[in-house]
């Protein structure tokens, strides 16, 4: 009977404690799991971390109530770094907008360990805000060279897609592994250039110039940059058209091997009018049949009938030409050719002077 009683007692208690309470006991879980680590090998600690972040499971169904706790024991730099990494990825279990201001307190907090910062920068990413109080929290995180290595890359994997209003750092961060980046450094270049073509106005398009000088031509992390270029034509061919334009025609010049970095710059060239015909005649006899048909489309935009000769050759003789036999990778031949008679058709309806 006894027994009976006290499983009623411990069943009665359970329902009736509360979020707070479930989440701080939670907590103490894995404080006692991370204190039991100490003296055990790599195995068996991963084995524990497992452990603790298996409660998170209990955690995520709390929702809002469980920030308040679980910020406390994140942001409490007396507690060990394992245990205040864990609180901020159970903030992120959360996926509630209360754990906006907790999170990006955390990710502030240069007294904070990378790891926490970093798992607080990714818990910010999962949050249903809006995205400027979201990006307004990632980029102020960005601190130059002094921004820790894996927390870097954190930050602008959301920033990939947000941008930042201030493209500085930015720039600085695409420019902190030298002119010629590799391997991991080349994919953070990567994601800088993604940032600053999502990143408003006009700075952000001078940071892509100035990036589009500084690396070397072929290089992928100028491919990069030269991806980015569209999301800021408005500024390129508007405002910044003066010194935009022979940094865009001279990497045209230079990037004319690589097929895709062409397309996009004979696209964005063809914008600037009248002085880019003589940049893009030449490009008639590219060896590549897709940059050919750009160039060849750009032309027609142009009004460009001196590019109607060698186009009407092209397209009479493309049977034996090799530039549109079938390859992997690359487009229908017969649709680029059917594109450059369409161009051809166009250019013969214009007037000869």
């Amino acid at each position: 009977m006894n027994c009976l009683f006290f499983a009623v007692l411990l069943a009665a208690q359970a329902r009736a404690e509360t979020p707070t309470a479930s989440a701080r006991r939670v907590m103490t879980q894995v404080e006692k799991i991370v204190a039991s680590e100490r003296g055990e090998d790599a195995r068996r600690i991963a084995e524990l971390d497992k452990k603790a972040q298996a409660l998170g499971r209990e955690i995520a169904p709390l929702g809002w109530t469980a920030v308040e706790p679980l910020s406390s024991y994140a942001q409490d730099l007396q507690r060990p770094p394992k245990v205040r990494l864990f609180a901020v990825i159970f903030l992120g279990f959360v996926r509630d907008p209360a754990a906006f201001k907790p999170l990006t307190s955390i990710l502030a907090d240069k007294k904070q360990d990378e790891d926490v910062r970093s798992a607080a920068a990714q818990g910010l990413a999962t949050l249903d805000v809006p995205a400027e109080p979201l990006r307004a929290s990632l980029c102020s995180a960005l601190d130059g060279p002094l921004t820790p290595r894996g927390l870097l890359d954190d930050i602008l994997i959301p920033l990939s897609r947000l941008g930042c209003a201030d493209s500085a750092p930015l720039e600085a961060a695409a420019r902190s592994f030298g002119p010629r980046p590799e391997g991991r450094d080349l994919a953070t270049v990567q994601k800088a250039a993604l940032a600053l073509g999502r990143s408003r106005g006009e700075a952000a398009a001078r940071s892509l110039l100035r990036l589009l000088d500084y690396f070397p031509a072929r290089h992928a992390a100028r491919t990069a940059v030269v991806a980015s270029l569209p999301e800021k034509k408005t500024e390129l061919t508007g405002l910044l058209a003066s010194p935009s334009w022979p940094l865009l025609r001279d990497a045209l010049l230079s990037e004319t091997n690589d097929p895709d970095n062409a397309i996009v710059l004979v696209r964005l060239v063809s914008e600037f009018g009248a002085p880019a015909k003589d940049v893009l005649l030449p490009l008639t006899s590219h060896p590549d049949a897709e940059v050919l048909t750009e160039t060849a489309e750009a032309l027609a935009r142009l009004r460009c009938r001196e590019a109607l000769p060698p186009l009407e050759k092209i397209a009479s003789g493309a049977v034996g030409d090799s530039r549109f036999s079938p390859k992997d990778g690359r487009p229908d031949p017969a649709g680029l050719l059917a594109r450059i008679e369409n161009v051809v058709a166009a250019l013969r309806r214009i007037p000869a002077r």
